[in-house]
């Protein structure tokens, strides 16, 4: 078996866990162990999950080397069809459906642990306003930061979520590690390129996102947007220049740009709402 799954999720039982992604979600079964009690799902999008019942099994095999282990109330995140999970059977599921303003459709439920699965789909923009979302997110920040002392940083929304603190470097990091992908695209279109993904809560741990300061970072990411729409706006035809991810698909920079501005202006939503929840 080729596939590898970038999650892994311990569940209490896989028998009625599969039931539930494969019956009502609709997700595609990969395999099942049940010998060791495991069995990898697959969303329609070809992002994989692997279910274990025993957390200290050995199922490095079936993960790939960069995969995130989540929690029980966690969020898991599938990019592509939510209009998939709109067809389910929803007279047998809770679905929560929120919409953005800068396009974005997601729509959540919760399995039967307590996992809630966050389908993300995004509504094509032109590259006018692409461009537009992905610049308001060096404003919204500076703002959504405006008034907060050293302390206030480390205010969380919720037992377990990440402060202030750590979003913002997330935040940062997230558009530094995309950097080059984006850069090797508009150079040299179609080539190949040897994408590393990373978990970003070992990113947090091991870059130390606690106990530092982050004003040199706030510069980075305005800089880099900065940067990266003036290469936008000068080259013909930026958007639709791709990469070919030597593990993966062809990406073109339009999705990947299209990534960034959702993700850097939802995790500047939840600075706004650790705020409003601790009224700063």
């Amino acid at each position: 078996m080729n596939h590898l799954a970038n999650i892994k999720v311990v569940v209490p039982s896989i028998a009625s866990t599969l039931e539930f992604y494969k019956d009502i979600l609709q997700f595609n079964v990969l395999f099942f162990d049940d010998r060791q009690k495991a069995a990898m799902v697959e969303f329609d999008s070809g992002q994989n999950l692997l279910l274990v019942e025993d957390s200290s099994l050995d199922v490095t095999r079936w993960l790939a080397p960069s995969y995130h282990l989540v929690n029980s109330g966690e969020r898991l995140y599938f990019r592509g069809n939510s209009s998939h999970i709109a067809s389910v059977k929803l007279n047998e599921v809770e679905v929560t459906k929120i919409e953005k303003e800068w396009g974005d459709t997601i729509l959540e439920v919760t399995d039967p642990n307590g996992y809630i699965l966050s389908f993300w789909e995004g509504k094509e923009l032109s590259f006018l306003e692409l461009l537009e979302f992905y610049e308001l997110a060096p404003i919204r920040l500076k703002k959504a930061l405006e008034g907060l002392n050293e302390r206030d940083l480390d205010l969380v929304r919720a037992p377990g979520k990440w402060s202030i603190r750590q979003t913002v470097l997330h935040m940062v990091d997230s558009d530094a590690s995309s950097l080059a992908m984006v850069k090797f695209a508009l150079a040299e279109p179609g080539r190949i390129f040897n994408a590393n993904g990373y978990n970003p809560d070992t990113w947090v741990e091991g870059l130390d996102y606690q106990h530092r300061t982050i004003g040199a970072e706030v510069a980075l990411f305005i800089a880099i947007r900065k940067h990266i729409s003036g290469l936008l706006r000068h080259l013909p035809n930026a958007m639709d220049r791709t990469i070919q991810i030597s593990s993966g698909p062809v990406v073109t920079v339009r999705e990947r740009i299209r990534l960034l501005m959702s993700h850097a202006l939802g995790h500047i939503e939840q600075i706004l709402e650790t705020r409003r929840i601790h009224g700063k």
